[in-house]
């Protein structure tokens, strides 16, 4: 070895165990390193080695030193201790014994003698006690061996997390390997306790020790509820190659059956996508075969050319119902099979699709069931470098529509549209011209229709607006007040429709951002025809520095100068000389709150009129994860909702947790949710008692959700936390944070 030796005298120093958690910051709780190799230091050949001790004798023919009393030797970041120390010089070996710490920038071990090579940085220490800095994990040993690389293995250990003097949780073995390098954790007969509490054996046992793929076993997900009993899944990770993996999960449900899921991802160069599928053989409730596939992948060929696939299947219209574990899963009443291929340049936009839906809700008649689109296409173009400084745009389709039962058949659309925007830093004006055509080929029309409709109508519009500023303050902070009224004129030709058929088209939702479209129907099957106009007044408060938009009201309302004659089937045309108004509110109101509110209030409909549509809402999130949102939302004669959600740490150990989501208008419970979490830095536990509506009927699913964590080791139970992200309005931001 050519590395220099240095010889100090000694000075006083704490013993080896007192020392095995200096600079170690138990007192935060652990994160399980990200994904990746585990920092290990390169080995450097010629690190110098620097020895301090009270005594030392040298054996010049064998090469052999031996130091004494408060031995410390150093290279490079690698520092060693003990009560006496052995090093050969010719073979680069150190042997000690008494009060023992090594310490590396991987792994830290303490014993009663060790053995240790410096060049290959491998050694074995008896009587161990470890500790891994990047996991914060600890243990003891009655023996360690550093193998290299990162590895390390142990035998009759403990392994925990948990800070010194704490054993709420301990995995205890006959034999531990750590591999930082790979990031695996293989535990050999090892016994998992909590709260001293044996809760699992395994003859192997592995877990990750950070956040990289690898196959094996995951952490079981066990619950109950009243659609399937006992409800036990254990999934199987295969990490078939670096762009690809498969996840097998058997699910035992006590009321149904063994049900066999499977979800297969993949990437390529230019793909991405997964396929899911679930099969029930001879559910016992239900008396037959059940399954489930879907199928999802982007394709992307080149910057301006990409590739959808969006295909879902089930075996029967209660699947979801009987085997979901969640509203949204419960309540969904079709499921989509597209293929789509989209190109796009600067100012165009191209698209081709062929659309179906398979309909699971057998209440819904077939006439308000979707068409299918075989094919669709679809060509937006924007260009707003025209001449003399004119804009274009036209939207173009085709598509024919199919439906069993129904007038089907095929339609062209054209809607082109010459603008010519003219704006400053205080205002704009944006006169527009345009023309919409639509065009039908039918079979199966409506006895005494045409087979072939056609409608030409055109429209003019003027856009304009005004903004102000002002500096002010809000709650004590500098701001710009803004004041932007907005005028939008619009007039549209009047041309009968009515035997045009309705195949994709409804009225939009009356909102605020709505006030200023071109036509009052979302789809090409009606054009509105129009003589209007648009007062709107928006005020802002935006923060001088940060740029924040501190607050913002918004007010608008529709001026008709003639009654609206076109119309969905069904529907009479519309006399009223306003519309109804649209305000809006959103405020950040500090210290984590915010709130918004927005009112669509008819004037004309009764006495003191009506409103259409509602919602008020505020919220708060924190950085100590705090979340709590109460919602009510209104649509007159559609729905009417209350939401109360909140996760609330009372302290550091401690959360409380809630969801109660109520229809006013049905009188009926969709979703509730109470539950606790509650745990210290090295475990977790979250215990969750869940009631959710089986779609549009007046049953509920009752089931109870468990969830224990240990911080190094993995997840037991449920996937509640799933369950917060997609029922708890803001927690989801604060979990990712």
């Amino acid at each position: 070895m050519d590395a220099t030796l240095t010889v100090a005298p000694a000075t006083g120093r704490p013993l080896a165990r007192e020392s095995l958690d200096a600079g170690i910051d138990w007192a935060t709780c652990p994160v399980r390193p990200a994904g990746g190799p585990a920092a290990v230091a390169a080995v450097d050949q010629s690190p110098p080695i620097d020895v301090s001790a009270d005594a030392a004798v040298a054996e010049f023919n064998t090469e052999q030193l031996t130091f004494s009393g408060n031995v410390e030797l150093t290279q490079g970041e690698m520092r060693m201790q003990a009560d006496q120390m052995v090093l050969n010089r010719a073979t680069d070996e150190v042997h000690a014994k008494g009060n023992f710490l090594l310490i590396r920038p991987d792994v830290r071990l303490a014993g009663d003698a060790a053995d240790y090579q410096l060049k290959t940085r491998q050694g074995r220490v008896e009587q161990a006690s470890y500790r891994v800095p990047a996991m914060r994990a600890r243990g003891d040993a009655e023996r360690g061996e550093l193998l290299g690389d990162g590895r390390s293995s142990y035998s009759n250990i403990t392994f925990t997390t948990c800070a010194p003097g704490d054993v709420s949780w301990l995995l205890s073995a006959n034999a531990l390997e750590l591999d930082q390098q790979e990031g695996m954790g293989i535990a050999r007969h090892a016994t998992l306790r909590f709260m001293n509490v044996p809760i699992l054996y395994a003859p192997i046992f592995s877990f990750p020790i950070d956040d990289r793929r690898r196959s094996g076993l995951l952490l079981p997900s066990i619950g109950q509820s009243s659609n399937t009993g006992f409800d036990l899944s254990v999934p199987y990770y295969l990490n078939l190659a670096e762009n690809y993996d498969l996840t097998l999960t058997p699910r035992l449900m006590s009321k149904r059956g063994l049900m066999l899921g499977g979800e297969f991802r993949f990437l390529t160069e230019s793909t991405r996508g997964t396929l899911k599928a679930d099969f029930l053989p001879d559910d016992r409730e239900y008396g037959q075969d059940r399954g489930s596939a879907s199928l999802y992948s982007v394709t992307q060929f080149n910057p301006q050319a990409t590739a959808n696939l969006r295909l879902n299947y089930v075996s029967d219209n209660d699947f979801f119902s009987d085997l979901g574990g969640d509203l949204a899963a419960t309540s969904t009443t079709h499921l989509e099979r597209a293929g789509e291929l989209r190109f796009r340049s600067d100012n165009w936009d191209l698209l081709g699709r062929l659309q179906e839906y398979q309909t699971i809700d057998d209440a819904i008649p077939v006439r308000n069931r979707p068409y299918s689109r075989l094919p669709q296409l679809l060509l937006n173009l924007d260009d707003r470098d025209g001449i003399a400084g004119t804009a274009y745009q036209l939207d173009a389709e085709y598509v024919n529509f199919y439906r069993e039962n129904s007038v089907r058949g095929h339609r062209v659309n054209l809607f082109p549209r010459l603008s010519l925007p003219m704006r400053d830093s205080w205002w704009f004006v944006e006169p527009k011209v345009g023309a919409h055509y639509t065009a039908y080929q039918l079979t199966d029309q409506r006895s005494g229709l045409d087979d072939a409709p056609s409608s030409l109508a055109g429209m003019f519009s003027m856009d304009s607006g005004l903004y102000f500023d002002r500096s002010t303050s809000y709650f004590g902070s500098d701001t710009i007040q803004t004041l932007e009224p907005r005028v939008y004129y619009l007039l549209a030709s009047y041309t009968d429709q009515d035997d045009q058929p309705v195949f994709d088209t409804g009225i939009f939702d009356f909102n605020f951002d709505n006030l200023f479209r071109s036509n009052r129907f979302n789809g090409p099957d009606r054009f509105g025809d129009a003589n209007q106009v648009t007062l709107a007044l928006t005020s802002r408060m935006i923060g001088d520095e940060s740029g924040v938009e501190l607050l913002r009201g918004s007010i608008g309302q529709i001026l008709y100068f003639e009654d609206r004659e076109v119309t969905l089937p069904g529907e009479t045309s519309r006399d009223d000389s306003t519309s109804a108004f649209v305000g809006e509110v959103a405020a950040e109101l500090g210290g984590g709150w915010g709130t918004r509110a927005g009112l669509q209030w008819d004037p004309t409909d009764g006495n003191n009129g009506t409103i259409d549509q509602a919602l008020a809402q505020i919220t708060y999130r924190d950085r100590d994860r705090h979340t709590f949102n109460a919602a009510y939302r209104l649509r007159d004669g559609v729905t009417e909702q209350t939401d109360l959600a909140f996760f609330w740490p009372v302290d550091e150990n401690f959360t409380l947790i809630g969801r109660h989501n109520y229809s006013l208008q049905e009188s009926r419970l969709l979703e509730a949710l109470a539950g606790i979490e509650y745990g210290r830095c090295c475990w977790r536990i979250r215990a969750l008692l869940r009631s959710y509506t089986d779609g549009t009927g007046d049953s509920h699913n009752l089931g109870f959700l468990f969830q224990l964590e240990l911080n190094g080791l993995g997840r037991f139970g449920d996937r509640i936390d799933d369950t917060l992200k997609r029922g708890i309005y803001g927690y989801r931001a604060n979990y990712e944070e």
